[in-house]
């Protein structure tokens, strides 16, 4: 019989110990085999500067269609910060392009990032984004993948 202060829970046997363990165990094992899904080379989370701050996450859609939705951050300290999210395609080879035109708007914003080949690191460029930050920032800058 356990100690009086010992709760019955606490006290298993060790049969029963050797079955909890290896149930999970084996889903793991199972799980280890399994093929994984191939995931997009430029999915993943970037931080940078250019005029401020950047940070950038890029998601496959899983969809087959190399799409991937794409959301830009940036801020400058006490001036702006700014936001553009969108799904991005495929335009030349280790490049995304994000297109955007606000409703109303004449002009096209166009967020064109260009992964090195290594895909650790992107150059994110803007074209007539102004409407989606303030004036003293911008989606421009080298970011690092974290």
């Amino acid at each position: 019989m356990p100690h009086p202060s010992i709760s019955p829970l606490a006290v298993r046997p060790v049969a029963f110990q050797r079955r909890t363990l290896a149930a999970p165990l084996g889903v793991l094992m199972a799980l280890a085999g399994a093929p994984a899904s191939a995931a997009s080379p430029f999915e993943g989370r970037y931080q940078g500067r250019g005029e401020g701050q950047l940070a950038l996450q890029v998601f496959a859609l899983g969809d087959g269609s190399d799409t991937h939705f794409v959301l830009a951050e940036t801020a400058l300290m006490n001036q702006c910060t700014g936001d553009l999210r969108g799904l991005a395609r495929p335009s030349g080879p280790m490049t995304l392009v994000l297109r955007k035109t606000e409703p109303g708007a004449e002009e096209t914003c166009t967020l064109t990032l260009r992964f090195s080949a290594d895909r650790a690191r992107v150059r994110m460029e803007e074209k007539d984004c102004s409407s989606y930050h303030g004036a003293a920032c911008a989606f421009d800058g080298s970011l690092k993948r974290r």
